[in-house]
């Protein structure tokens, strides 16, 4: 992602149509899907970690572009605040569990027979 903003000889800063805003939109969303990958591989995830990952992604991006150190750890402290509030997604239950828990109840609450 560094090679987007590199000057270009005559030409400045930013390829047409870029714009700083762009630049930092295009880094928070490669380190989402990092993020994302490294968080959530088979997906699985709902509304609220989506968040936490973008926000967690911003505040890494914030983290990489600021020159201040206490700025910067406070950064990426928030960024890990965020990402240790995420849980992996529970792991899907078997077939063969949930007819063994079918049998085992229709067992247990057998009519008696007269």
């Amino acid at each position: 992602m560094q090679g987007d903003a590199q000057a270009v000889l005559g030409r400045g800063r930013f390829k047409p149509g870029q714009n700083s805003r762009s630049i930092k939109k295009a880094r928070i969303a490669a380190k989402l899907d990092e993020l994302t990958a490294e968080y959530f591989p088979h997906g699985g995830y709902g509304v609220m970690e989506a968040n936490r990952l973008k926000l967690a992604a911003a505040h890494y991006i914030d983290a990489d572009l600021c020159r201040d150190p206490v700025v910067r750890q406070r950064a990426t402290r928030c960024a890990e605040y965020l990402l240790s509030k995420l849980k992996p997604p529970a792991a899907p239950r078997s077939p063969a569990a949930d007819h063994a828990a079918e049998a085992l109840a229709l067992l247990l609450n057998k009519p008696d027979e007269v």
